[in-house]
């Protein structure tokens, strides 16, 4: 089961939150830093207790659930309940999933950016299907050369957020709007399509997210790329057109 319940608490309120010692202390930025560190932000609590030489995942549980229930008590919304009307509380700062015998928490999209916006991007490895993202975060210099088994084109993580905050996260092509569909876990959920193809380019260049990106979802992506010189953005919205008119 994945635990994808809404949380009424914006990136605005979480970044208020975390600059707020009253309600996130030490020990809790210990914690919420090693989630947002790690690969999606997705790690589980007996990960945690090893990385901190905790000698038990229970103490990171209690740790946790005294955030929340500060942070509940901060901003007085409803936090996500179980069937019996008791609150989850780990499902606060958190969404999960339980899976032989493991239980990862995945950070909230809302939390993230907050986090970003209080102490700074990191390196945090962030995959999204079919994007590479080796982000220098100093610039926004895109289409550096790095040899990995073949050459691959950087993809910056501060351009795609700076795109998607002026374009939001549906998609342009065809209006697909993942946390619509999906609920928390799909917000930002959205590809960023190269309007100028990085591979034509080959050199660095300083990449403007606003004229030279836009969110695509995957599906309209891939048709983008689907030949040679890929199609424009125009000429994908009249295929779906042509299509739901035939």
């Amino acid at each position: 089961m994945f635990y994808n319940a809404r949380l009424e608490i914006s990136k605005e309120v979480w970044s208020q939150i975390l600059t707020d010692r009253e309600v996130t202390t030490e020990s809790d930025l210990n914690i919420l830093k090693i989630v947002y560190e790690s690969k999606n932000h997705e790690i589980g609590a007996s990960e945690i207790a090893s990385k901190l030489n905790i000698p038990h995942h229970v103490l990171i549980n209690l740790q946790i659930s005294r955030f929340s229930k500060r942070v509940i008590h901060k901003t007085g919304v409803q936090p996500p309940l179980r069937r019996d009307g008791k609150p989850r509380w780990w499902h606060v700062p958190f969404l999960g999933y339980k899976k032989a015998g493991k239980f990862p928490w995945i950070m909230r999209p809302e939390l993230v950016i907050a986090f970003e916006e209080v102490f700074g991007q990191s390196n945090t490895e962030l995959v999204y299907s079919e994007e590479i993202t080796i982000e220098d975060i100093s610039s926004l210099s895109e289409g550096t050369v790095r040899q990995v088994f073949v050459n691959r084109y950087e993809r910056n993580r501060k351009a795609r957020s700076i795109c998607i905050a002026h374009y939001g996260s549906k998609c342009v092509v065809c209006g697909f709007d993942f946390e619509k569909t999906y609920g928390p876990i799909g917000k930002d959920k959205i590809h960023i399509h190269h309007l100028i193809p990085l591979s034509e380019i080959q050199k660095e260049y300083e990449v403007d997210p606003i004229r030279d990106l836009r969110p695509v979802c995957p599906n309209c992506h891939l048709i983008i790329h689907s030949k040679r010189e890929p199609f424009t953005i125009e000429e994908v919205r009249e295929m779906i057109t042509m299509s739901n008119n035939g």
